[in-house]
């Protein structure tokens, strides 16, 4: 009896409900017509009869639908709430204020919080409904599969008219279309603007990944291939995704909502907003890895590993974090060993190589953990080892705020429902532990969800989603995806869809000007040697010899000079290379001056 008077429509609950989603759907309209909410001088030249009537009709409204399916299980109130509140979210996110870093980050949780709240009270009053639904196998495959196609485009269109739009500098993009121009020439990974003269970028960092995508070049040799290419790799990782959800006997709405936690997660899309980089094998590599571990495969876990090693002379970090769980966690000591061996062998090499023949380790990132710097990261691992307390007060320290750091965390963890915590099995925060090689370093691009420093950590954290899935209840379990669902779209909705919309007016209100720019640089002939401005250095990369400006600074060594006039400081080059005695030959967004 209880249970039918719930679901009357004339509960106090229904018709609270009915109340709340009327005026939510109201405050949707208003939004969607005039979406300036960040003032409080918003909406008071608003009728408050006139308000009050259109609340009241829609109340009506709803309240004749929820009659009407008053035999059904569908609750139409909390339907109507939630996608009014669906509504308010989008446009709040979309249009967020700016101002301090702190400010945005809390506005995010104050939205986010309160759409959590209204997406499990509309799972709660659905249950029934939703316990009623059976999604097949191969139906979750394909909206897998659709979703990572979906976020594919987006984050493909993102970063193609961040080339286009000539937003794209040397470092690091202008530099990898130079290397792979001259793959494509010589087989061998040259490049001329990386280090300001002719150097192999395996001397920097040693990544023969990037050969995967040389076919691709040879057969598309355009800088979009590498955008498309980037996006598309990332995107793979669902098949592992898929592949271990099958593994542990998902149903299918289980399987598709990790699926789609996967191809929306934030992070997977912002990391790509600074261009391609090696780093984005690391999430489909790594998944492998982990898949061929649980089906207890080995040949192709260590065939995996191997792989996972070639992205990144520090891809091994990595490899020895899973290495650590492997022998703690699930007791493959043989396996563990072996796996720490192959991974800490490649580092020993890869250090050695790099300091004999190449430019050395990188290890200044971690200059705040090592005191003597001749120990290398050697010391950061003492320093860990007998100071556990100064590592702590490195953690959430940062070069710049304070909240770099903890808005970085919640970038991480929450739209994944922070489910990589909840386990009771110890062993599986080793799985968490990778996030620290970001958070143990003052160098602000590892902390900061626009570059492509969490693509492994990405990885690790879904693979103990996984894990951790599989010993919850089917409530708690239901309850924390919603809640990680929920957070993923208002992450989402705020990192993502203001940059597409940003770049794609960008593209739209200066196309002509763009293919004018374009023009110009065609004059440039192929064999000319080139020092170019970052920006524009990409769009002519394919040459043997070309420099980027402000490291080449004013040597009158080269045929040609290309300044981006569109910044300030464009006239001292200009002035230096008259005095060199090289001559305009086109001015204006881009100035041309010829030996």
């Amino acid at each position: 009896m209880r249970e039918e008077v719930k679901k009357s429509p004339h509960s106090l609950g229904r018709i609270v409900c009915r109340l709340v989603a009327a005026w939510c759907c109201v405050t949707a309209f208003r939004l969607v017509r005039n979406p300036a909410f960040a003032s409080l001088a918003y909406g008071q030249d608003v009728n408050r009869n006139l308000l009050g009537a259109a609340i009241f009709l829609l109340f009506m409204l709803f309240s004749g639908l929820a009659q009407l399916l008053r035999r059904t299980d569908l609750q139409t109130d909390s339907w109507f709430l939630l996608g009014g509140a669906t509504v308010c979210v989008g446009v709040w996110l979309g249009n967020a204020p700016t101002g301090e870093n702190q400010y945005d980050v809390l506005f995010l949780l104050a939205v986010s919080l309160a759409y959590c709240l209204f997406v499990l009270y509309t799972l709660h009053e659905n249950r029934a409904l939703l316990d009623c639904i059976r999604i097949p196998r191969g139906l979750a495959v394909g909206i897998a599969v659709a979703a990572a196609g979906l976020s594919c485009a987006v984050i493909a269109g993102i970063t193609c008219l961040r080339y286009k739009t000539f937003s794209s500098p040397n470092y690091d993009f202008g530099l990898f279309v130079n290397m792979f121009c001259n793959m494509k020439r010589t087989g061998l990974p040259l490049c001329t603007s990386e280090r300001d003269g002719l150097l192999s970028h395996f001397a920097v960092h040693i990544s023969p990944v990037w050969y995967l995508l040389y076919p691709v070049w040879c057969l598309f040799p355009t800088p979009e291939t590498l955008q498309i290419g980037q996006a598309v790799v990332l995107m793979l990782g669902i098949v592992p995704v898929l592949l271990l959800c099958r593994r542990f006997g998902f149903s299918g709405k289980l399987t598709v909502g990790v699926s789609l936690l996967y191809a929306f997660y934030p992070l997977l899309a912002t990391g790509c907003f600074y261009d391609i980089h090696e780093n984005c094998f690391l999430t489909l590599f790594l998944l492998l890895t982990f898949y061929f571990f649980e089906s207890r495969h080995p040949i192709p876990m260590f065939v995996s590993a191997l792989l996972v090693l070639s992205v990144k002379e520090d891809a091994a970090i990595y490899l020895l974090f899973f290495a650590l769980y492997m022998v703690l966690g699930r007791r493959r000591v043989k396996e563990g060993v072996w796996l720490a061996v192959l991974a800490g062998g490649y580092f020993a090499l890869s250090a050695y190589l790099l300091k004999t023949y190449g430019l050395g380790m990188m290890v200044n990132r971690f200059d705040n953990l090592i005191y003597d710097k001749e120990d290398g990261l050697l010391g950061a691992v003492r320093t860990a080892l007998v100071n556990p307390g100064y590592l702590l007060t490195q953690l959430f320290t940062t070069s710049k705020s304070s909240w770099e750091k903890i808005t970085y965390f919640c970038q991480l963890f929450l739209p994944l429902g922070m489910l990589p915590f909840c386990t009771k099995k110890a062993s599986r925060w080793l799985l968490v532990a990778p996030v620290l090689v970001n958070f143990l370093t003052y160098y602000q691009y590892q902390y900061n969800s626009g570059f492509q420093y969490h693509f492994g950590i990405a990885a690790f954290l879904f693979y103990a989603l996984i894990l951790n899935l599989t010993d919850l209840s089917s409530g708690w379990r239901r309850s924390l995806l919603s809640v990680a669902a929920a957070c993923t779209l208002c992450f989402y909705l705020f990192s993502v869809t203001p940059v597409l919309g940003s770049y794609r007016a960008r593209w739209e209100n200066g196309k002509q000007v763009y293919a004018e720019m374009e023009e110009i640089l065609d004059t440039i002939p192929a064999d000319a040697s080139v020092n170019c401005s970052t920006f524009l250095l990409a769009h002519i990369a394919d040459r043997e010899e070309i420099y980027e400006l402000a490291y080449h600074g004013n040597k009158p060594d080269v045929d040609y000079v290309v300044i981006d006039a569109r910044y300030s400081g464009w006239e001292k080059y200009r002035a230096a290379y008259q005095a060199h005695g090289y001559s305009v030959v086109s001015s204006g967004l881009i100035v041309v001056m010829k030996r």
